[in-house]
């Protein structure tokens, strides 16, 4: 299970316009819910799990989580922010990327390990550089690839 086998076009969203990680995270609820209330129980989930700490990895990137889904069922998004936003990252630097991941309530170690390996896929500042220049979902998930594929190559 990698990051990049997750991810569908329909669950991206280009240019969003931030206002408040609250509201970033109903955006997530709305991309990943399949109903109204499974929305808005993913949106608890995230707003819960950044109670305890931070959720951005520094250098423009925040990976919120959570935890509410059906026992195998893993979903994600990527979110390309229009303007980079202040999501008190750990570095104090402005977030312009956001990678939503929703796991089963009852996590197992294989949701860890890609719940890391999106992080260090994602860490890679080239990366970043390449996917702030895009605005074509389709050249996103295939820079995403790109990245993935020179990790474990």
């Amino acid at each position: 299970m990698k990051f990049i086998d997750l991810l569908e076009e329909d669950s991206m969203l280009i240019n969003y316009h931030f206002i408040s990680k609250k509201r970033l995270f109903e955006q997530v609820g709305q991309l990943l819910g399949h109903t109204k209330s499974e929305g808005l129980t993913i949106y608890h989930s995230l707003l819960a799990r950044e109670k305890l700490g931070n959720t951005s990895l520094g250098t423009g990137i925040a990976i919120p989580h959570g935890k509410c889904l059906e026992p195998g069922d893993i979903r994600v998004c990527l979110i390309k922010l229009s303007q980079p936003a202040d999501y008190d990252a750990v570095d104090n630097q402005p977030v312009s990327i956001v990678i939503g991941l929703v796991f089963p309530e009852v996590t197992k170690p294989e949701h860890h390990r890609l719940l890391k390996e999106t992080a260090g896929l994602f860490r890679q500042h080239v990366l970043y550089e390449k996917l702030m220049h895009l605005e074509e979902k389709n050249q996103i998930m295939e820079v995403i690839l790109e990245a993935f594929e020179a990790c474990n190559s």
